[in-house]
């Protein structure tokens, strides 16, 4: 005879497993939005003002680098937000100021390249010209 006060070996089993399936399922989906939400191993070529505010909206955390193709010094830096892109968990935007003078006016960038650090859509930092590799390491950790 059974009574309220006995377990039910069979019934915990079969809690346990769909316990155990559902952290699975849930750890998946947090894995998931983590590395959607993770900065890219690249820098993001900026298209539009519109796709600008979504990369600031999407990332805590953005170095903007505002260049020229023609611009010497931004040529040199190119493979260091290349790398840091790669190596750190901050996230790089690259603005090509011939392309979209109208963000870089916006920004006041005046001389090549600017870099501008954003935390929250708000810049919060900036730096023109060349600058050393560990500078701009120390801003994207």
């Amino acid at each position: 005879m059974s009574t309220d006060d006995e377990t039910n070996p069979e019934g915990d089993d079969e809690l346990e497993r769909i316990r155990e399936r559902k952290i699975e399922e849930l750890k998946a989906k947090a894995e998931q939005d983590h590395q959607h939400a993770s900065s890219p191993d690249q820098p993001i070529a900026v298209e539009s003002q519109s796709h600008f505010e979504q990369v600031l909206q999407e990332h805590g955390r953005v170095l903007v680098d505002f260049y020229a193709d023609w611009c010497g010094p931004c040529q040199m830096l190119a493979p260091v937000l290349d790398r840091l892109a790669a190596e750190t968990s901050g996230t790089i935007a690259k603005v090509d100021t011939e392309a979209l003078p109208g963000v870089a006016q916006q920004y006041g960038v005046r001389g090549l390249p600017t870099l501008i650090l954003f935390e929250n859509g708000q810049p919060a930092k900036q730096l023109v010209g060349m600058q050393e590799e560990s500078t701009l390491r120390g801003l994207l950790e």
